[in-house]
């Protein structure tokens, strides 16, 4: 089983975001998704009746949601577009409803690729659309990397959860270490199949988490047009506060 399909059990059965994302959508076709991964979030728009283009630099993912798809009903499959493309390249035609970066993804870009994505989901949109993206809290990341960088003897991995591996009935034990590099911190999930003899064949994921603010995130999204800026701290949409999990945005787009 490679990487794609361990990353996919282990967030399978997280759907605390999902009705969030089902519900801003609502009336704004068709939706972008960036960074759309193995379909977490676009299989449940497309069940919900949403017309989807998914777009995701990551080829195995996007493989495998079109490997979903094609068990999906046709009418399904026809409102479903999948794109193995970099956002920053990405040239669509025609204009969307709502455009989304959910799963983590928007603090994963760096300040300049950021202020791209952003002006181009900005063109991209239709006058009335919106814009949502979630992350994590960007105060808990700062509170995180300085607490990582005065500690001079970081500790190991953290064992986060296990599942029982598919293919095999072996169990996966799937464990997190995060580092502080120079203005973001370093996050690496650790899949680790145990087999009965003792092997352990490990399989990592990192990414990179990069520490901004949210009045730098808001004025991002006001330097390119976008107005009626909301900042949400959980998927219920309550206030963001200093304690939220999450920082979630949303822009709109004005009407001509």
């Amino acid at each position: 089983m490679n990487k794609t399909d361990l990353i996919k059990i282990h967030h399978a059965d997280y759907l605390d975001d999902i009705h969030f994302w089902t519900s801003w959508t609502e009336g704004k076709e068709p939706v972008l998704e960036v960074g759309c991964g193995h379909g977490r979030v676009a299989l449940p728009l497309l069940a919900a009746g949403r017309e989807v283009v998914g777009v995701d630099i990551d080829l195995p993912a996007i493989q495998s949601l079109r490997d979903d798809l094609e068990k999906k009903e046709m009418e399904i499959q026809n409102r479903a577009r999948i794109i193995h493309e970099n956002i920053v390249n990405f040239q669509p035609e025609g204009r969307f409803g709502a455009a989304i970066i959910p799963c983590n993804t928007y603090s994963t870009f760096p300040l300049e690729e950021r202020q791209i994505i952003i002006s181009k989901i900005y063109q991209l949109l239709a006058p009335g659309g919106i814009f949502a993206a979630s992350m994590p809290n960007p105060l808990q990341l700062r509170s995180l990397y300085e607490e990582l960088r005065e500690n001079s003897d970081p500790e190991g991995s953290d064992l986060e959860t296990s599942f029982l591996h598919p293919e095999t009935g072996f169990p996966v034990q799937v464990s997190s270490k995060v580092t502080a590099r120079e203005n973001s911190l370093g996050w690496d999930w650790i899949y680790d199949h145990l087999h009965p003899d003792g092997q352990v064949e490990r399989v990592v994921q990192s990414t990179e988490h990069y520490l901004t603010t949210l009045e730098i995130y808001q004025q991002e999204l006001v330097r390119v047009g976008f107005d009626e800026i909301h900042s949400m701290g959980d998927f219920d949409s309550s206030d963001y506060l200093e304690d939220s999990s999450y920082l979630i945005l949303v822009g709109n787009k004005a009407e001509v």
